[in-house]
């Protein structure tokens, strides 16, 4: 597997695995009528556009400080994605955060979100990040569950709105300089 930096033409396959492992992890940790809305409306075509979009806003330098890596496989398809940039400013300086962290379920468990991770904490270290934020569905076990093993502690406890249905949501934080120990 490879890691690198994601390319606008990877932005259908980035659809494809950012729609379907979505909706295979959350589908339990949700309304089943929020979960039912986002499947209808939320395409790999739609997903997609909005990659596309976001990659040539990073390429003009418009969102300079975002950052997006993809995982592929030997025959050089995209299994896997992760989005980082910058934390809230104001309430945590210096700190980035993981916008999106998705491995397609059959290539879970291999060590690729862990590798996907510390790419997008290097790139946020080198524009002067000290921290790594991450948030996640209070529910979603699993992804509780991987940051802690790669060095995560939970910060704080929110809600999220989750088109128009609040959510509890857990924020994990750990060092961006322990980058290398992810």
């Amino acid at each position: 597997m490879i890691i690198r930096a994601a390319r606008e033409e990877d932005a259908p396959a980035m659809g494809q695995v950012m729609v379907a492992s979505y909706l295979a992890a959350h589908r339990d940790q949700q309304p089943a009528d929020v979960w039912a809305k986002r499947a209808q409306e939320w395409t790999p075509e739609v997903s997609a556009n909005g990659w596309a979009r976001t990659l040539r806003e990073i390429a003009s330098n418009e969102r300079s400080q975002d950052c997006i890596y993809v995982a592929v496989d030997d025959g050089g398809a995209i299994v896997g994605l992760a989005m980082g940039g910058p934390a809230n400013a104001e309430e945590l300086p210096q700190t980035g955060a993981i916008y999106a962290l998705y491995i397609s379920t059959r290539h879970q468990g291999q060590g690729l979100g862990r590798r996907l991770v510390q790419a997008v904490a290097e790139d946020l270290a080198q524009k002067g990040m000290t921290a790594l934020q991450i948030g996640c569905l209070a529910a979603n076990t699993p992804a509780r569950g991987f940051y802690a093993a790669i060095g995560g502690r939970l910060v704080d406890e929110r809600l999220f709105d989750e088109d128009g249905v609040m959510l509890p949501e857990v924020g994990v934080s750990k060092p961006a300089s322990m980058r290398n120990k992810v």
